[in-house]
């Protein structure tokens, strides 16, 4: 049974400190919210009793309704960035509780096909690297309008570094400070990678024959 503890996730401990007003923690509170999300979405995917999903979702949006009332009781300056992650936080849970009853509800249209997919692909270590994958990710979302859903839906980072995980048999752990070590990458270091896909490609077509000016 997968672990769900509130107490442990860095959001919750930034929110139930006293705030300050230094940029850093902002940037700080800003980064746990992503990987909060991150985390419940890995929670909600992996705990399949939909009765402890509910209580645990209940039990998260009680104990950030604490820290919410608290705040509300003494306003200031200070505390107006956390009352807006924490009702970002009782939207979130809400959004997906509601999806776990939508799910009781309609099960059939809840069914993963893929679920028992599993790839035969693995990454050579010694040859491409994590973050080069990412790299790979990265390029895919930023291109406007470059990927859309069937459903016309938003799609978000973790949405495509999943399909890489699932293809690759990898773990990208926490996707977003990946994401984070790629734009800090010098930009020669960026392009490294790419360029040696580039490179592969051009002698694949010099073997064929194919040879390009």
């Amino acid at each position: 049974m997968p672990k769900w503890d509130l107490t442990e996730k860095q959001i919750y401990k930034l929110l139930k400190h006293p705030c300050q007003k230094e940029k850093s923690v902002i940037e700080e509170i800003t980064s746990a919210y992503l990987e909060f999300v991150e985390d419940l979405f890995d929670y909600l995917n992996k705990e399949h009793d939909n009765k402890i999903l509910i209580r645990q979702l209940n039990m998260s949006y009680i104990d950030f309704g604490t820290i919410k009332a608290l705040e509300e009781t003494s306003p200031t300056e200070n505390n107006k960035l956390k009352i807006i992650y924490l009702d970002k936080l009782f939207s979130l849970i809400n959004m997906e509780e509601e999806l776990i009853y939508r799910q009781m509800e309609y099960p059939k249209f809840f069914i993963n096909i893929e679920s028992d997919w599993k790839s035969p692909f693995y990454l050579n270590n010694e040859v491409i690297k994590i973050v080069d994958i990412m790299e790979l990710v990265c390029v895919i979302f930023y291109i406007r309008d470059g990927i859309v859903r069937i459903d016309n839906k938003d799609i978000f980072l973790s949405d495509v570094a999943r399909i890489f995980e699932k293809m690759f048999n990898i773990n990208f752990r926490d996707i977003y400070k990946k994401e984070i070590a790629v734009i800090k990458r010098k930009p020669t270091k960026i392009t490294e990678f790419l360029d040696s896909l580039k490179v592969a490609i051009i002698k694949k077509s010099r073997d064929n024959g194919y040879n390009h000016l």
